[in-house]
């Protein structure tokens, strides 16, 4: 059982195997795969049904069965991602409006996401016109549902878009999950202002009403969004509990992110996970939540910087603000007396002709730790991770970034041990890319780990620490760690 499970949800006229070419590629991708189960949900959905004994269901029996479906096949589940095609975006969200309607917000708080593709949110002109012709006599209850501005979808929407997209947290008529609307760009059965609808995150792919969702290989649009999507519902935190007086209004109460924040120092650790292979020489991992400057006891904690080297200023909350506040040399009264990694990275630029350019993403500079020396610390690493991109305030991680940087942290600290002779035996690493830079902490995580594993396989008595300042990132790490242990032992 993997932790999450992602329900796949067909549309009219449809069933399950419309999904089958997706499910193949998805499938191929290890990082899908060893996290995710794949359901698929089946409903009736028929043309015609001649057999007076038998109803084709409507909207509302189709969501009520969705509901017991993944009550009964995702009990396990930490996670569960709702993907679906055309008609069956309507049913997903009728499924989520009457769980609000039923004061069951609470119990959706395990669905980080919802996916939908071709979706008629705004009903499908093409079903209307073929209505007046050949479809009059198919006695479809769900046909009749897409009719442009049809009332039961409409009041579906205005729930979801206000007790989902809108919730600020989970009570009993609330709960907050992402959702995303792509279009087929050449769709003419759902035009891509229907499948956009009302929902702010929206998206379109190559294909029509149908080949959408069927994926030309493992480089295709399709699989890249569904992948990116998956990895953003990994990470996503999941919602906060409404607090005593959120229904007032104007009733003032702590930021809901202000809860993620860990302000005091947790570590777990060690936990040992044979790096080569084998069961004879394991490596010890530790995890840190907490700010960065509590810190203590590490060789070599490393920070994640941009392609310049431009450290954040002192005030700043991230990893590089903090490490240059924690590091400077100060006076009783809290003076700057010596910015010791600002001054000494910046004379490594120079000395490197680099000040002032960017240098190759990947690259690792050192500095001394300063006042951290009194924790034990004795070398902090900047790693050039996050590009600028031009003309805004954003930032591009390229892949190949992280685990360059991760191979030239161990090459330099191999090289002070030689020629400085440090003591050099641990490394704490952040989660490279997973802040500004926006990538998922699944896949900086994983991206960290490979290339981890690979360094290790011939050294394993290196011990890796990882700091990350959120709680939800924290019991994320501490889950991953757990199963990598759990992957190897089952191997022995």
């Amino acid at each position: 059982m993997r932790q999450a499970a992602i329900v796949f949800v067909h549309g009219l006229f449809s069933s399950p195997a419309t999904w089958t070419p997706l499910r193949q590629e998805l499938s191929a991708v290890p990082a899908v795969a060893d996290q995710f189960d794949f359901l698929f949900f089946e409903y009736a959905t028929r043309p015609v049904t001649w057999n007076p004994l038998r109803r084709m269901p409507d909207l509302d029996t189709v969501a009520d069965s969705l509901r017991g479906f993944i009550e009964d096949f995702t009990t396990e589940h930490e996670r569960i991602i709702l993907v679906t095609h055309s008609q069956g975006g309507l049913v997903a969200q009728r499924f989520l409006s009457r769980m609000l309607q039923a004061g069951r917000g609470r119990d959706l708080a395990r669905i980080r996401r919802l996916v939908m593709f071709a979706c008629p949110n705004n009903g499908s002109d093409l079903f209307l016109l073929a209505r007046k012709g050949f479809i009059p006599m198919t006695r479809n209850t769900q046909e009749r549902e897409l009719k442009p501005l049809q009332t039961s979808v409409l009041e579906t929407q205005r729930k979801v878009l206000d007790g989902i997209v809108a919730a600020p947290d989970v009570s009993r008529d609330r709960c907050p999950i992402p959702i995303v609307a792509y279009a087929g760009e050449s769709d003419n059965v759902v035009v891509p202002s229907s499948a956009a609808g009302f929902f702010p995150e929206t998206g379109v792919l190559p294909g029509d009403h149908f080949s959408v969702i069927r994926p030309n290989g493992p480089d295709s649009r399709l699989v890249h969004a569904v992948r990116k999507e998956l990895a953003r519902a990994l990470s996503q935190p999941f919602p906060l509990e409404s607090q005593p007086g959120a229904d007032i209004p104007h009733h003032r109460r702590p930021a809901p992110a202000a809860a993620d924040v860990l302000t005091e120092s947790e570590v777990v650790g060690p936990i040992s996970i044979p790096a080569d292979g084998t069961t004879r020489r394991t490596t010890e991992f530790f995890l840190h939540g907490g700010p960065v400057e509590q810190l203590r006891n590490i060789d070599i904690v490393v920070s994640s910087e941009n392609t310049y080297l431009q450290l954040s200023q002192f005030f700043k909350p991230s990893t590089s603000g903090s490490l240059r506040w924690a590091a400077a040399e100060k006076s009783a009264s809290g003076q700057i007396l010596e910015d010791v990694t600002g001054e000494h990275l910046s004379a490594w630029l120079r000395g490197h002709g680099s000040y002032g350019l960017p240098i190759p993403e990947g690259t690792v500079a050192p500095t001394p730790s300063g006042a951290l020396r009194k924790r034990n610390i004795q070398r902090i690493y900047h790693a050039a991770i996050a590009t600028p991109v031009s003309g805004t305030n954003n930032y591009r991680i390229a892949h190949h970034a992280i685990p360059r940087a991760v191979h030239n942290t161990f090459e330099l600290a191999r090289l002070e041990r030689e020629e400085l002779g440090i003591s050099l035996s641990s490394i704490c690493f952040p989660l490279f890319g997973a802040g500004r830079g926006r990538m998922s902490a699944v896949e900086s995580f994983e991206l960290i780990w490979e290339s981890l594993m690979s360094e290790l396989a011939d050294d394993p008595t290196w011990v890796i620490h990882f700091t990350t300042r959120r709680r939800t990132i924290f019991d994320l790490l501490h889950g991953r760690l757990r199963a990598k242990k759990q992957a190897y032992d089952q191997t022995t």
